[in-house]
């Protein structure tokens, strides 16, 4: 009974070491796993570390990076903002100096406008109070070349109305103002040789022989001379005279002087009246002189034909001048300045 259980217990104990002996080999087997395990973690967590230690340093200079970039954007910023202020500063700049050219422009326009309109008001005041058409025509020229020289198309319209008005100008009678105020000034001086109606017959002058002819003579009788020379002067207290008007009163010495004063007086007016070119006043004063030449003055005498042909030559002569204006230039002188 006791043989058969020895190989039982052999057997058990061979069990009993194979599987100490597979459990060791799991043990070692769990303990390289494990080894194995943590060696592997622990090489992940230095990969990690420097992983993250890279990371780290890639994000600080991403950080500085952006802070350079940040900086740079600031300062860009910056710059922008000095550039558009001094855009806008130029900006305005230029629009003064544009608004300023304008101004300047206009100025310039303005001046020589007002230029023009002076020398156009002194056209028109030679041709209304002294009728002197060549002066009024030297005005108009001068406005001419100056709007020439300016080149303004503004005043296109402007040189174009003077152009016309010159060649109107142009085309007027020429009145001889001075000619006729310097006949009528010898005409006043000459009144004192005209000789009135009631003196048609040249005075005798008494003729006395020089002591050098009586000397001549020898014999001279003084009572002869003297009855002479008495009868000549009671002869001379009465005279008879032929009239051209019986009508005629015989006017006095101071008369006749008042006459001639009168004469000159008118004559006087007829020249002012022709310096102002008041046509009807002058052919008055010149028809009122040509009567009372006719009348009070011997017709027979060569200075009062004279007289008399003088002032019928002035009594045609042109004196007013008709549509001698240039008020086409003024108004549209005044249109350039309202459009400008």
């Amino acid at each position: 009974m006791t043989e058969p259980l020895a190989p039982a217990r052999n057997t058990s104990s061979t069990l009993a070491w194979i599987a100490l002996a597979v459990a060791t080999l799991a043990l070692f087997a769990a303990l390289g796993f494990a080894w194995h395990n943590h060696d592997r973690a622990r090489q992940l967590e230095l990969q990690l570390a420097r992983r993250i230690g890279d990371f780290d340093a890639a994000s600080r200079e991403a950080r500085a990076a952006a802070k350079a970039a940040n900086e740079a954007l600031a300062d860009l910023q910056t710059r922008l903002l000095t550039l558009e202020t001094r855009a806008t500063d130029t900006q305005s700049q230029q629009l003064a100096l544009t608004a300023m050219y304008q101004e300047l422009a206009r100025s310039q326009d303005e001046r020589v406008a007002a230029e023009i309109e002076q020398t156009l008001l002194l056209a028109q005041q030679q041709l209304q109070l002294a009728g002197n058409v060549h002066a009024a025509l030297l005005g108009l020229e001068a406005a001419d070349a100056r709007l020439a020289q300016l080149a303004k198309p503004q005043f296109a319209s402007l040189r174009g109305v003077l152009a016309m008005d010159m060649a109107r100008l142009k085309l007027l009678p020429a009145a001889d103002i001075e000619g006729a105020s310097a006949r009528l000034e010898a005409l006043i001086q000459n009144v004192e040789r005209l000789k009135p109606e009631s003196d048609t017959e040249p005075r005798r002058a008494a003729t006395r022989a020089s002591d050098t002819d009586k000397v001549a003579l020898g014999t001279v009788d003084t009572l002869a001379e003297f009855s002479r020379q008495a009868w000549s002067e009671f002869k001379g207290l009465v005279r008879i005279r032929r009239l051209d008007h019986p009508e005629l009163p015989l006017l006095t010495p101071s008369q006749n002087y008042f006459l001639r004063q009168n004469l000159k007086l008118r004559l006087l007016a007829a020249r002012l009246a022709l310096l102002q070119r008041d046509e009807t006043a002058f052919r008055t004063d010149i028809a009122t002189a040509r009567d009372w030449t006719n009348r009070y003055f011997n017709r027979q005498d060569e200075a009062s034909k004279a007289f008399v042909l003088n002032l019928e030559e002035l009594l045609r002569a042109p004196v007013a001048l008709k549509d001698a204006q240039i008020s086409a230039s003024m108004q549209a002188l005044r249109m350039a300045r309202g459009a400008h």
